[in-house]
């Protein structure tokens, strides 16, 4: 199962909580924590491919301005 480390930047820092909640509504989405830097999440899902999608999903977000992928790892 892929699994990625990824930083989600909001556009304001003011919407950090919203973002993170909305991003917990996501089931393959895990928020580590709520940073000067940003959200840090922990995405896993059944394929490279979805977690591709999820992410492209979450960049394209109005109120964030980067999706910054930090970590990936996948076994087969």
């Amino acid at each position: 199962m892929p699994v990625a480390g990824a930083v989600v930047v909001p556009m304001d820092r003011k919407d950090e909580e919203r973002i993170a909640d909305r991003l917990r509504a996501i089931p393959a989405v895990t928020v580590e924590g709520i940073g000067e830097k940003g959200i840090a999440i922990v995405l896993e899902a059944e394929s490279a491919e979805r977690l591709k999608e999820i992410s492209e999903s979450i960049s394209q977000w109005e109120e964030v301005i980067e999706f910054e992928l930090v970590y990936l790892n996948w076994e087969e």
